[in-house]
């Protein structure tokens, strides 16, 4: 079992077509389907099947995807841990965040790695804290910056909250209640809501805490883009529960104290010791940039 075929088995799974996987790895079809047959023949299982119209994942595959990843991210630490005894440091670095992240000029701090460590190959993907747990425990995001605290301790990741913010009412600038200095969760039980999809965990705080409250409340339109959340405030379509910080970066809207809002913590997490050399280095990046 060699990285090239995992990867070639990765690449099939990703895109559901041998064509388009050959063209993703940079290798002739022929030569990829050669590699992932070996594969399937040193395991003992199909990983797809195959018509002339589809490629659908067995479930032998679906069981291999997520070690396979788990085992080229482990590779990547090797190379870049090896590489940084040298005095380099280099390889990938994967960063999963949220899409309110205010709290964390990452931009700007992924600018200053580059200008450090110019063999630091950066990629930032936008998704939920609870997929970017999930991805930072089984290796395949090496830092993540959630938007709730962990209620639960998850086997070698570590976690630090590095901003906390109550939630605040987001409205439109010409709301009546964007002239009010505060409200309650009752206030807003009375309103249409805009807010992320329903199970998610910036969704969740804010479900768990009306209910605590006795509260129902009706969410006109779900979304998992922050932006497109404080357009439809924006337009009129309802009121958000989201972060001040992340209204202040928006225009057309204000935010409303709201006494008994949820408060939401932002914290980083990754694998604390295990952690690659460019995860280190960012992570001291990172440690630089908060407040004492």
């Amino acid at each position: 079992m060699t990285p090239l075929q995992l990867r070639c088995a990765l690449a099939v799974a990703d895109a559901l077509h041998f064509t388009r996987a050959a063209h993703e790895v940079g290798i002739a079809q022929s030569a990829l389907s050669a590699h992932v047959a070996r594969l399937e023949d040193e395991l003992g299982a199909a990983l797809f099947e195959r018509t002339s119209r589809s490629v659908r994942l067995t479930a032998a595959g679906e069981a291999l995807l997520p070690r396979a990843r788990a085992v080229l991210a482990e590779l990547d630490r090797l190379r870049t841990d090896v590489a940084a005894v040298t005095g380099a440091v280099e390889g990938p670095l994967r960063i999963g965040t949220i899409p309110t992240l205010v709290d964390v000029d990452l931009a700007g701090l992924l600018a200053l790695l580059r200008e450090r460590h110019p063999g630091v190959r950066a990629t930032v993907v936008e998704q939920t804290s609870g997929r970017t747990l999930a991805a930072v425990a089984d290796g395949t995001l090496d830092v993540g910056f959630t938007g709730t605290a962990l209620s639960e301790p998850l086997p070698g990741v570590q976690v630090q909250v590095i901003a906390t913010e109550p939630l605040a009412a987001v409205v439109a600038e010409d709301d009546p209640w964007a002239a009010r200095r505060r409200l309650r969760l009752r206030d807003l039980a009375g309103r249409a809501g805009v807010d992320f999809p329903a199970g998610t965990s910036g969704r969740r705080q804010s479900d768990e805490a009306f209910a605590a409250a006795g509260l129902a409340r009706e969410v006109a339109v779900e979304s998992s883009s922050a932006a497109f959340l404080l357009a439809l405030v924006r337009a009129g379509v309802g009121v958000a529960l989201l972060p001040a910080s992340a209204a202040r970066a928006a225009g057309g809207v204000r935010a409303v104290a709201v006494v008994d809002a949820p408060v939401r913590r932002v914290c980083a997490v990754h694998a604390g010791a295990a952690s690659s050399a460019a995860a280190r280095a960012f992570l001291d990046l990172l440690g630089r940039r908060l407040p004492a």
